[in-house]
């Protein structure tokens, strides 16, 4: 591999050893410079480059030491091992299956979403009760006005049968006024209704997608689960057997400590892990280390069987 830094300083090998030279490169940026595939040339002048084999499976996982994941376990780490290696779990097509029935969910509820907030569409708790109070409020003022429009009603009749045309036509103008308000309140309550019934379905259809949303989730979580169960039986032998490898290091190719720690100790070591699956895994891009196991670059590189950055 061949690597260039910002200030044009430039390193090849296989073994490169930037703490050593106290190169302050942060390891996050030696690893995106690792998998950036931006086809430009590595002698180019501009940021950080390197010029080395593309990261193949499991590079996603094993290309930085310590991983991305905070305690790693030896499913995780093994199952991508398994994938650098091209082994399949016996549930690989039931889980990509599943993972891309998930995918499809939520990128159409981010679209649901989406459409929901160009339109002003609230589909929230608070929302919900308020068009339901408007439809109470509705019926409740439409009642009131029918049993107004029912009262005058009445009230015209009987003027009327008493010959009292003033007193009629007083109460027959009341009538035409109530009349046209409940009219305007049965709309408003049908209206109320409909947008109840409406927002009422896009919540029914927001639960049962999220409800469906976690039942897939549950569905690939379990199949992972049973992955990393097969890789780590599958692989676990020769782990352990890495362990005890890497707990036989000289003293100065481990940690400051009193002894070199040995196997067991090792295998709760979140660093000693991620080493241990790096040695097992088929990795042909540079691994970039940024822990004090071992002395220099070319201690790791040997032991470990890949290319290495250490920072």
């Amino acid at each position: 591999m061949r690597l260039r830094l910002p200030d044009g300083s430039v390193y090849e090998g296989s073994a490169i050893d930037l703490a050593s030279e106290s190169v302050d490169i942060d390891a996050d940026a030696v690893v995106a410079a690792v998998r950036a595939d931006d086809g430009t040339d590595a002698t180019d002048p501009g940021p950080l480059r390197i010029d080395c084999p593309s990261p193949g499976p499991g590079h996603d996982r094993l290309g930085r030491v310590p991983v991305s994941a905070s305690s790693p376990s030896r499913g995780w780490l093994l199952a991508a091992v398994g994938r650098s290696r091209g082994r399949r779990a016996p549930v690989a097509d039931d889980l990509a299956r599943l993972e891309a029935r998930l995918a499809e969910h939520r990128d159409r509820a981010a679209e649901e979403v989406e459409a929901d907030e160009r339109e002003g569409v609230d589909t929230s708790a608070a929302a919900l009760r308020d068009a339901r109070r408007r439809v109470a409020a509705a019926g409740d003022d439409e009642s009131r006005l029918r049993e107004r429009v029912a009262t005058l009603r009445g009230r015209v009749n009987a003027h009327r049968d008493a010959g009292d045309d003033e007193a009629t036509a007083a109460a027959r103008e009341e009538l035409v006024s109530a009349a046209t308000e409940l009219s305007e309140v049965e709309t408003e309550r049908v209206a109320a209704e409909q947008r109840l019934s409406a927002l009422e379905r896009a919540v029914r259809a927001d639960r049962d997608g999220r409800e469906a949303r976690l039942k897939l989730a549950d569905a690939v979580e379990n199949r992972r689960r049973e992955a990393r169960a097969h890789f780590a039986a599958e692989l676990g032998e020769a782990f352990e057997a890495a362990l005890r490898d890497l707990a036989s290091l000289p003293a100065t190719a481990t940690p400051a400590v009193d002894s070199p720690p040995g196997p067991a100790a090792l295998e709760s070591d979140p660093v000693a892990r991620a080493l241990a699956a790096v040695r097992l895994a088929d990795l042909s891009a540079p691994v970039v280390l940024s822990c004090g196991r071992f002395s220099d670059a070319e201690a790791a590189a040997d032991w470990l069987g890949v290319p290495v950055v250490r920072c």
